[in-house]
């Protein structure tokens, strides 16, 4: 065998080694970025759920309904402002 029959068998060789490689890995398509997603999605709601921060929220709403009935506006108006506001803070 000549010295440049031997280059491209060695060539053939290292690419089939490297296909079979890359075929044995699974693709990080959609299953990857969904359970990314997923365990963000579950940590954001974990450290939304503590105890201190509901009772901040609850207290915060409260002032602020408080604040607008002294503003001027009635029980219920000030009812559906705070609802309103803690509607948009999903």
């Amino acid at each position: 065998m000549n010295n440049s029959y031997m280059k491209i068998l060695m060539l053939v060789f290292i690419a089939v080694s490297f296909a079979a490689q890359s075929a044995d890995k699974k693709p990080m398509g959609l299953d990857f970025v969904n359970q990314q997603q997923a365990t963000q999605k579950l940590n954001e709601l974990r450290a939304m759920s503590t105890p201190e921060l509901i009772t901040t929220q609850a207290e915060y709403f409260r002032k602020m309904h408080q604040a607008l009935i002294a503003s001027g506006f009635s029980k219920e108006e000030a009812l559906k402002i705070v609802i309103a506001m803690a509607s948009s803070n999903k």
